[in-house]
């Protein structure tokens, strides 16, 4: 995804958050929002992510996978911590969006209108920070680290139109509203990307 000579941000410190990369040493945390956001998860996730029977140590395999990839430097994934460190409130994903429009099958019009360094965001918040104002300071925040920290030439968020205080807090933002044709994955995404 990214030259690799390029720096890459370690985290991010907000008021009323902090984005640190997710590992088996805050999966505990993780898992905790994680089980308490059922609702979240299944409209984030499009019903394909586990709750019912969801262990802790399912949640360590796959947070040890978004731990490598990290490392690796394929995808980025940052649990969204409270000030006070002691509580997760959600996710953010930063994985290479050049790649998953090739393998949704982008044609080739749009696959040349996207530069292949470039970022495909989504994040998830836990149940009780919805409503909270919450979404709209990690929109702004997020897109604000993206277009200044980050080695991308673009980014574009993605959300499901059930992730309504995703939606709201993105479509406040001075954002392009679109959708994108792709054959090979059918759920009705809704892209926002940063206005030219």
């Amino acid at each position: 995804m990214f030259d690799e000579t390029a720096a890459v941000p370690s985290g991010l410190h907000h008021r009323r958050f902090v984005a640190v990369p997710l590992t088996t040493d805050t999966a505990a945390l993780d898992y905790a929002s994680y089980m308490a956001s059922p609702d979240v998860i299944r409209a984030h996730s499009d019903g394909r992510w586990p709750v019912e029977g969801f262990t802790l140590a399912d949640d360590l395999k796959l947070v040890a996978k978004h731990q490598a990839d990290h490392e690796n430097r394929r995808a980025f994934t940052f649990v969204l911590l409270a000030p006070s460190l002691r509580e997760a409130l959600g996710c953010l994903y930063v994985n290479p969006l050049h790649e998953y429009l090739q393998r949704a099958g982008a044609d080739r019009r749009l696959l040349g209108a996207v530069p292949p360094v470039s970022a495909l965001v989504t994040f998830w918040l836990r149940q009780d920070q919805q409503d909270t104002g919450l979404a709209d300071v990690v929109v702004e925040t997020v897109n604000d680290w993206l277009l200044t920290a980050w080695p991308v030439a673009t980014h574009m968020f993605r959300v499901l139109p059930d992730e309504r205080s995703s939606c709201t807090a993105l479509d406040r933002l001075d954002l392009r509203k679109t959708r994108l044709s792709l054959p090979g994955d059918t759920r009705p995404y809704i892209w926002y990307q940063p206005s030219a």
